[in-house]
């Protein structure tokens, strides 16, 4: 009997510095215990809408737009393998899950 396999990442370049916004937030938001702070990745980001300074958010915002167009077609685990590389603890599950984050940056 087979068993499926996950598919592997594809190496996509990604580096903090290309993306420092994106890089800053999920290091001071989706950290490690964000689940305790803030109960959820959306809500870590709607804390970081209201926390940050407007030019901060837009910068965010940016990154993030630009992360998503980078990765867009790539297998979920290519898009972990990204998020980690830039700092996060927090893996989305699913495009649903990224689309909350979407919705939240928005």
């Amino acid at each position: 009997m087979k068993r499926k396999s996950t598919p592997k990442p594809n190496d996509v370049a990604i580096a903090p510095e290309d993306f420092p916004s994106l890089h800053d937030f999920f290091a001071a938001y989706l950290h490690q215990d964000f689940r305790d702070e803030y109960g959820s990745p959306t809500k870590a980001a709607k804390q970081y809408v209201k926390d940050a300074a407007p030019d901060q958010v837009q910068s965010l915002r940016a990154d993030w737009q630009r992360f998503r167009q980078k990765l867009t077609g790539q297998p979920l685990p290519t898009v972990q393998s990204a998020i980690r590389k830039l700092g996060a603890a927090w893996l989305p599950d699913s495009e649903a899950a990224l689309a909350q984050l979407d919705a939240a940056l928005k």
